[in-house]
């Protein structure tokens, strides 16, 4: 493993497994994303205009290249279906070399 901020793991939450797969499919399929990863549907509780609120999401991540972000971030708002999508990054604090490849290539970046 090898220190690198050049890997960052991009979470998202959409209303059901269904509209997580399509949208995971969206950006594997458009290059923006290495890997998506749909979740199980699980409990979010929030504050939303005024009121707590509790509803069944499901959490995306997304793995990309640090170089991608600005594009992908700019794609997730146009597709996500939701008015303020959650859109959280971190980077990657440890990544294996071919896997930093592997996606590298798979996100349409090269070194």
């Amino acid at each position: 493993m090898i220190p690198s901020a050049a890997l960052w793991v991009v979470m998202t939450t959409v209303s059901s497994q269904e509209e997580g797969q399509q949208l995971a499919h969206h950006l594997v399929e458009e290059r923006l994303v290495a890997c998506a990863q749909v979740l199980p549907p699980m409990q979010s509780i929030f504050r939303w205009q005024g009121q707590v609120r509790a509803e069944t999401e499901a959490l995306i991540l997304l793995k990309l290249p640090a170089e991608g972000y600005a594009h992908l971030e700019r794609r997730l708002r146009e597709l996500h279906p939701y008015r303020e999508p959650e859109i959280i990054a971190l980077e990657a604090s440890q990544v294996s070399p071919s896997y930093l490849q592997w996606a590298k290539e798979q996100a349409g970046s090269q070194d």
